[in-house]
């Protein structure tokens, strides 16, 4: 049953130009941050090095375990995150345009399925981006790490597994507000708006022991700001693991995401 679900939202999608614009810009903007960033980061800190009392270490992004952490802090970040949010929205509110999801029912698919089809897609592209990620580290961490056994190309590889439940975590919360909002100009706004400005100014003024429970603030905590030679020699260290509580947190956001969308789905008349 799941591959035929699946095999319905491949078919879904195969002639959707704007899913794979969306998809190719994203894919050529994380790539462009991961080839570009490195160099940027050299010049910066040589310019600086030039003008230090102090020496500053060499730093590099890409050597070995180190470039897992920090390729999925960068393409963990917000911006990137919205890419596939805004895809899961724009297939669920299509669902409702078209009239494609009354459709399915009707040839015999249950309204959970077709909530576990989406969930099903959601997977995919979250497996997808991890996938396109890890290929890109090990591009460059083979180039830049002079040597290197196995064991050191995948100690911290485990941030791959984070990464994957920060996609997945936050296109499912793309995919609750889909369902529920139908239309896409208004479920993109919301989506936008709710991540962006309205939680982190409920975070601000949220109790300590609230602010590791909301949705969007637990999900980016999962990755945090990765420790380098710079920051160790200014006696800054960062989390440098990835928090049990903050994956606990998402992974129960998400089952309350889908069970919030299957609700939905068999309350409304489609």
């Amino acid at each position: 049953m799941i591959k035929r679900l699946l095999q319905i939202e491949m078919r879904k999608i195969g002639s959707y130009r704007l899913f794979w614009a969306l998809l190719a810009v994203l894919a050529a903007g994380l790539a462009g941050a991961f080839w570009g960033v490195e160099s940027f980061l050299q010049e910066v800190t040589s310019d600086a090095r030039q003008n230090s009392p102090i020496p500053i270490p060499t730093i590099s992004l890409y050597t070995f375990p180190g470039i897992w952490h920090n390729l999925t802090y960068i393409a963990g970040s917000r911006l990137f995150l919205l890419f596939p949010a805004f895809v899961i929205v724009l297939l669920v509110t299509n669902e409702f345009t078209f009239r494609t999801l009354r459709q399915n029912v009707i040839d015999g698919m249950s309204r959970d399925q077709v909530v576990l089809s989406k969930i099903l897609f959601v997977t995919f592209l979250s497996l997808g981006l991890t996938l396109f990620v890890a290929i890109n580290g090990l591009l460059l961490g083979m180039i830049h790490t002079p040597v290197a056994d196995w064991y050191q190309v995948f100690n911290k590889s485990w941030f791959l597994a984070a990464f994957f439940l920060e996609v997945f975590g936050f296109s499912m919360l793309a995919l609750m507000i889909g369902f529920l909002v139908q239309k896409s100009i208004f479920a993109l706004g919301i989506l936008f708006v709710y991540s962006v400005i309205a939680e982190p100014i409920a975070v601000h003024y949220s109790p300590e022991w609230l602010k590791p429970l909301l949705p969007v603030n637990a999900i980016s905590h999962l990755i945090e700001l990765p420790n380098s030679g710079l920051m160790r020699l200014f006696g800054i260290s960062f989390k440098e693991y990835i928090s049990p509580q903050d994956a606990i947190v998402t992974l129960l956001w998400c089952l309350f995401f889908a069970f919030l969308a299957a609700w939905i789905t068999r309350k409304r008349n489609l």
